[in-house]
């Protein structure tokens, strides 16, 4: 079953950074994922598409950090299906049309998350979000399956990538304007604080009543950190950490499994609140393996979620 036909069934995927650049072409091929490939739980594993941003004379210069993710996506998909992410704003959109079109046809690949600019303010010269996934909607077969980002506690911003000529857009907001352009799910940034989820889940389920519309699948993201390094990689991406759990992660004899009860913890919370509150949006769960070599602790974290979870 593709992940596009499985979107309503509460799928689990495994997010996994491609490698970098500068690694030899040794180093591209899936290593230390066995025990993630043969998961009979994991439907799908989503490859994030890495930049460095610079700017240099007034412009702002997005670049690969990894090597492109539909080469790694190829590497991996005898073994399990894989998602693509794809910049949009990072190419003009003939470059953008092209690229895409070659992941889903040549490659083979079925599904694609676009993204947006790491910036607001970022002046580039490829197409919005909402702008790409329409273009992709009318280009994709039956089984290709379109996703997005969300961020529970993002605050609103103008709607300039959005197509509005109103105020401004709240989360929820951006996330049906998605779906209007032919998004069937999204996932969500690393969440360490139930509320924003939960409030965004009640927001979006309101709005899609309100416009009598079907929601979109929302995976909710989940990861462990290992070691204090890359807390503060998980920060400089603004994954927001509350001050508490910060400091008990900190503290903790051993960070990795102190992150693991904490990731557990508030996931059980959405899960609870949700059905408090009678949410009935299509949920999936993303693992994300943040940091080399943490398979088996983001296993453990599955381990620990996945009854409630599929319950």
């Amino acid at each position: 079953m593709t992940l596009r036909a499985n979107l309503r069934n509460r799928p689990v995927i495994y997010e996994v950074v491609p490698p970098r650049k500068d690694v030899s072409r040794f180093h591209t091929e899936p290593r230390g994922l066995e025990e993630v490939f043969h998961d009979g739980r994991i439907a799908a594993i989503n490859i994030p598409e890495l930049i460095n941003r610079r700017e240099e004379g007034g412009e702002v210069h997005y670049s690969p950090a990894t090597i492109p993710p539909e080469e790694y996506a190829l590497s991996i998909a005898e073994y399990i299906e894989p998602i693509v992410n794809l910049i949009a704003p990072r190419l003009p959109k003939e470059d953008f049309l092209r690229r895409a079109k070659r992941i889903m046809n040549d490659y083979s690949i079925p599904n694609l998350v676009v993204v947006g600019k790491e910036s607001q303010d970022d002046f580039l010269p490829g197409p919005s979000v909402t702008e790409a996934l329409r273009m992709l909607d009318s280009e994709r077969g039956p089984d290709v399956a379109l996703g997005g980002i969300c961020i529970f506690d993002r605050e609103s911003k103008g709607p300039q990538d959005y197509g509005v000529g109103r105020g401004r857009l709240e989360e929820h907001e951006r996330i049906w304007l998605k779906e209007e352009a032919g998004c069937n799910f999204v996932t969500s940034q690393v969440t360490f604080n139930s509320d924003p989820a939960v409030r965004f889940l009640s927001q979006y389920q309101e709005f899609c009543k309100q416009k009598k519309t079907e929601p979109l699948t929302v995976f909710i993201s989940l990861a462990t950190v290992p070691s204090a390094n890359i807390l503060r990689l998980l920060e400089s991406l603004d994954v927001q950490i509350p001050p508490r759990v910060k400091k008990d992660m900190l503290s903790a004899h051993n960070m990795g499994r102190e992150s693991v009860k904490v990731a557990t913890e508030v996931f059980m919370e959405i899960i609870t609140k949700a059905d408090l509150l009678d949410i009935n949006i299509p949920l999936g769960l993303q693992i994300e393996q943040i940091g080399v070599n943490n398979d088996r602790l983001s296993l453990e974290l599955l381990d620990a979620v996945y009854p409630e979870f599929r319950a």
